[in-house]
C-alpha cells in the first residue's frame, strides 16, 4: 500500500531536485556570478515552504550540496 508523502518527503524531493540541477546549471551559465542570485532564490523558497521544525535540516542539506558542488562562493 502506498502512503501519502509527508512534509519531509516533499522537502527531500525538492532538495534532491535542486542538487541534481547544480552541475548542469553551473555549466550552462555564462558567468559564475549569475549562479548565486538564482540559487539563493530557489534555496530560500524551499526553506520558506519547509515546516519550521525541518528548516535547520534543510539548511544543512543545502550547505552540504554547496560544499560538494561548489568549491568556494566568492565574496562569502
Amino acid at each position: 500500500m502506498n502512503r501519502m508523502p509527508d512534509a519531509r518527503d516533499r522537502l527531500d524531493a525538492e532538495l534532491e531536485n535542486l542538487e541534481r540541477m547544480l552541475p548542469l546549471w553551473r555549466e550552462k551559465l555564462r558567468h559564475e556570478a549569475q549562479f548565486w542570485p538564482q540559487f539563493d532564490v530557489l534555496a530560500q523558497e524551499i526553506l520558506a515552504r519547509a515546516d519550521p521544525q525541518d528548516r535547520q535540516y534543510a539548511q544543512l542539506r543545502i550547505d552540504a550540496m554547496l560544499t560538494k558542488h561548489v568549491a568556494k562562493r566568492l565574496g562569502a
